[in-house]
């Protein structure tokens, strides 16, 4: 889940569950809603200990930082093996977005492509999470030309 707010609800549903590995990059819970969900320390209960990595944002996160949270959730569910990938693509880290919470530019978002991009298996992009609704599609296409171009050259 990369959105400005914590997937609290797909947190809620795997948190017990040790099939299932669950990230979450969005802004500081103590600033934002859902404010009761998304600390650091929340990492899964019973058989879903370890299954579940949040990483929360201070306000007005930028490229690089929201990339690096990226990559790191990259590489845990890399280190889980999945057979596929559901990707919960929020828009709303955008600069200038209404929830003014991160600033993450339209590069930025070429970039989070590029990194779910080279996850190996099937992957299921589900779009939510935009309010700066006249910048949508060009950050669609950035995310989709970078998650593309990644698909496509560890193919070859």
């Amino acid at each position: 889940d990369i959105d400005t707010h914590h997937g609290n609800g797909t947190q809620s549903i795997f948190y017990r569950r040790g099939d299932v590995h669950f990230v979450s990059v969005h802004g500081d819970p103590n600033v934002l809603f859902p404010f009761y969900a998304g600390y650091a320390q929340e990492r899964g209960e019973g058989e879903g200990e370890g299954h579940n990595l949040t990483l929360p944002l201070p306000l007005k996160t930028e490229d690089p930082a929201w990339l690096d949270a990226i990559s790191h959730g990259m590489a845990s569910i890399a280190e889980q093996a999945p057979s596929a990938l559901l990707v919960s693509l929020g828009f709303d880290p955008f600069k200038g977005d209404p929830s003014a919470d991160l600033a993450v530019s339209t590069e930025g978002f070429r970039g989070a492509g590029e990194r779910i991009g080279r996850y190996r298996g099937p992957v299921v992009l589900v779009q939510e999470g935009v309010y700066l609704v006249d910048k949508l599609g060009e950050n669609l296409d950035a995310f989709l030309d970078g998650f593309m171009r990644a698909r496509h050259a560890a193919a070859r």
